[in-house]
């Protein structure tokens, strides 16, 4: 056997991984975990407030209670504000997700992941908003 043919190996060995792979970017990683709280704590909320309103169904309907009345609710002022809450995250995580996906030679991923988590919620606030006010407005 010639000695070239001895020293070459069947199979390659494995190749380390790649150290210039660029890193995920901190705030992209910071967005993406606000984005999926936010996203958690409103449907905590919608389901609290729904367990609060759940007392004022009757076996003829829903009774529907005056605004003083539903304010003194602590369940629904509970839900309230953790809705509240999960807004504040979003702004926070919008503004995260739109930093980290500024920083050069970062990845991205997380930060896109964030953005679009967290703008689901604003964009979802918006859109229910938008619905109470013309239902608001048709009685």
């Amino acid at each position: 056997m010639d000695a070239t043919q001895e020293q070459t190996p069947t199979f390659s060995p494995a190749q380390p991984e790649r150290e210039d792979r660029p890193k995920h970017s901190g705030p992209g990683i910071a967005s993406f975990i606000l984005g999926l709280l936010s996203i958690l704590a409103v449907i905590v909320s919608l389901v609290v407030m729904v367990a609060g309103l759940a007392e004022y169904a009757t076996e003829e309907g829903l009774v529907i209670p005056d605004e003083e009345e539903i304010a003194a609710n602590a369940t629904v002022l509970v839900g309230a504000l953790l809705y509240m809450l999960s807004l504040l995250l979003s702004i926070i995580g919008i503004v995260l997700g739109i930093v980290g996906c500024v920083i050069r030679k970062r990845r991205r991923v997380f930060a896109i992941l964030g953005l679009v988590f967290s703008a689901l919620v604003g964009f979802g606030t918006i859109v229910t908003f938008m619905l109470g006010l013309l239902v608001q407005s048709q009685a």
